[in-house]
């Protein structure tokens, strides 16, 4: 009696270049949509980082469905391309990428958590029945309030960090050319320059090709 274990290896590969495509096309829609939820990010009023209550209130369901489907899309997009690095980095450079990896899925969940929670901060305070007075009183509260941050900052230096440690393990690698890498670094950048409106671009577009391109270079590697 003969056992045929030829068709088990074709079975296992095509599973794998079925899951990194999948993880290629979802990071790819969610880079573009970064993009595009960066154009429609609302400007303060009076400028700064916090909106007032009149910044929100007119527009508080478009805050709301921005911020919790960026948040969504973050929760996505950070740990896919954690793990399209390690995917792709196996060898020379994969300590740099797995340490980079745990960084970014721990601040990935923080920042994605910190986005959701202003949110709320802001949509619940706006709605009608509230009252316009008591409204504006608890958003300045939240304004005012150090938690309003609390998870979103220190998520992002996570991210950051990642991000540069998993770029050192790709150019260590040779996994990828070194342009993916060099415009995954523009996250640095983006803690001088704003992310949202037409200046967020600057850093937005550069991102999305570099993790469009990381998406791509896993899928072409598990081919």
């Amino acid at each position: 009696m003969s056992v045929d274990i030829t068709a088990a290896p074709d079975t296992a590969a095509t599973s794998t270049r079925g899951r990194v495509a999948v993880l290629a096309v979802v990071l790819g829609v969610t880079s573009v949509a970064a993009v595009a939820g960066g154009l429609l990010w609302p400007e303060p009023a009076a400028g700064g980082e916090t909106y007032s209550y009149a910044d929100i209130v007119a527009d508080r369901d478009l805050w709301w469905a921005l911020l919790t489907g960026l948040s969504a899309m973050q929760v996505l997009n950070i740990p896919l391309q954690a793990l399209a690095t390690m995917f792709l980095v196996r060898r020379r450079g994969s300590a740099w990428a797995t340490w980079g990896a745990a960084l970014m899925w721990i601040g990935g969940g923080l920042q994605g958590a910190g986005v959701a929670g202003w949110a709320a901060a802001y949509f619940y305070p706006t709605d009608p029945g509230v009252g316009a007075a008591a409204g504006e009183a608890v958003v300045q509260a939240a304004n005012n309030s150090a938690t309003l941050f609390a998870f979103m900052v220190p998520g992002a230096v996570l991210v950051l960090l990642g991000t540069v440690l998993q770029c050192v393990g790709l150019v260590r690698s040779h996994a990828v050319p070194k342009w993916v890498p060099v415009l995954q670094l523009f996250i640095v950048i983006t803690f001088v320059v704003p992310g949202n409106g037409l200046a967020g671009l600057l850093t937005s577009i550069p991102m999305a090709v570099g993790a469009i391109g990381l998406g791509y270079h896993a899928w072409r590697a598990a081919e």
